[in-house]
């Protein structure tokens, strides 16, 4: 049987030494992932010791994601009122993914950053430049 937490509860736990999150009333100590996450550090601070459901459907995130999630699961919301998410939360994350045109099925690969490469080739055009001026200048 899975444990219960509050929101209350949750909500002490809110810095990068001991962060949870909740998710779908599911609870995730995700404080050893926090540097391994794809979308930075910065996205679970910010949802610390918070719900984080709507963010999370908002993104998209891919099947891995969603089992890697359940890896990190300590168990699940309480049944108080006071832990009950918020009438429509369910329709407003919907919502929010159908605006972005989201789906999980989108392949959400990471992608090493590629230099780019103006400069070189502004430094490859200023040559071409120079040699052309100067073979014009002893040729004309």
């Amino acid at each position: 049987m899975p444990i219960h937490y509050t929101a209350e509860d949750v909500a002490k736990h809110n810095h990068e030494k001991d962060l949870w999150i909740i998710i779908h009333n599911g609870i995730y100590d995700v404080t050893n992932f926090l540097k391994e996450h794809p979308g930075g550090e910065e996205v679970l601070r910010n949802l610390a010791g918070a719900d984080g459901t709507e963010c999370f459907e908002a993104i998209g995130h891919s099947p891995e994601a969603v089992q890697l999630r359940e890896m990190y699961k300590i168990g699940d919301l309480g049944d108080s009122e006071s832990d009950k998410p918020e009438r429509g939360s369910t329709e407003k994350a919907a919502v929010t993914a159908a605006k972005a045109n989201i789906t999980d099925e989108e392949p959400w690969d990471y992608v090493e950053h590629k230099e780019e490469s103006l400069p070189w080739i502004l430094v490859f055009i200023g040559l071409a430049v120079l040699v052309y001026a100067i073979i014009f200048h002893y040729v004309f």
